[in-house]
């Protein structure tokens, strides 16, 4: 479908491509522009990997068996590992070819760009000041609940009198009956800000004092019994609380440009030829 300086970039990388993006972005189908963008992608890794290539650029094969590892335990059997591979015309050792050029192109990028790129604290601290609404800290809480069923009422209403009474622990009923996967923790949602909830549950979690239950809640998801554990007040986060992850977050832009730059410079060079008749076939209609 793509032919850069001679290698190819097959119809089933495409698309393979493109369900990931899906999947990133959480969209039934790209645009045109996203699509143009996975083209631009692939042509770049591709270039990429192949300077990584000629500058003899190493992987680590435990890392590469690690990855494969962890793609396994995706999966309840060896025998669904390999099925779910052979239904995208892979096998392990494709696989396996797939992953360290992943890897080998995040070693590239990691040596010739983020190696040879710093953010001083002096300007750390001047972008701080620079944009403070940008520092900004919403009003978060924290919230244990018990999540039962459409045909649950009852029994959500009567462990809800129980708890509300003080007869009766939270957590163990949520270990008990909550049909949420937070139940094995005994309900926990962990730190949220409003907009993170749906609006029935964000209404009755951000209403409720710290410490007590809300009224039982009814969501599409079922019925909510709902305990505030902790809040933490809107502010501003103060510099040293948010230096580190600025300081990534600044490196990370940095170093995108830098890449675009360099990409942009290696495109000029290249020989790449793409098969529009079939790239219009992806677009949308």
């Amino acid at each position: 479908m793509i032919k850069v300086n001679g290698k190819v970039i097959t119809e089933k990388d495409f698309d393979m491509a493109c369900e990931e993006k899906k999947h990133v972005l959480r969209k039934q189908e790209l645009d045109k522009n996203e699509i143009e963008e996975t083209v631009n992608i692939l042509t770049d890794a591709t270039l990429m990997l192949e300077v990584a290539e000629q500058e003899n650029i190493e992987t680590d094969p435990e890392e590469m068996n690690a990855t494969i590892e962890k793609i396994k335990k995706n999966f309840k059997t060896e025998e669904d590992f390999k099925n779910a591979l052979s239904k995208t015309g892979d096998d392990e050792n494709t696989l396996k070819e797939r992953i360290i050029k992943n890897l080998k192109l995040r070693n590239f990028v990691q040596k010739k760009f983020f190696e040879n790129t710093t953010v001083s604290d002096d300007d750390l601290k001047k972008y701080y000041e620079e944009y403070p609404e940008r520092f900004i800290k919403r009003e978060e809480i924290r919230a244990s609940h018990i999540l039962f069923g459409e045909d649950d009422k009852e029994t959500a209403l009567n462990i809800h009198e129980k708890l509300t009474e003080n007869k009766g622990d939270f957590e163990e009923h949520a270990k008990t009956h909550s049909i949420c996967p937070s139940g094995r923790e005994g309900g926990d949602l962990g730190f949220f800000d409003r907009g993170k909830m749906v609006p029935e549950f964000e209404q009755a979690a951000f209403g409720t004092p710290l410490g007590q239950i809300a009224d039982l809640v009814q969501t599409q998801f079922g019925y909510h019994i709902i305990k505030v554990t902790d809040k933490k007040e809107a502010g501003k986060y103060e510099f040293d609380d948010i230096k580190e992850s600025l300081k990534q977050s600044m490196i990370n832009t940095i170093v995108n440009h830098k890449i675009g730059k360099y990409a942009k410079e290696l495109r000029e060079k290249a020989d790449i030829v793409i098969d529009r008749d079939l790239l219009s076939q992806k677009m949308p209609k």
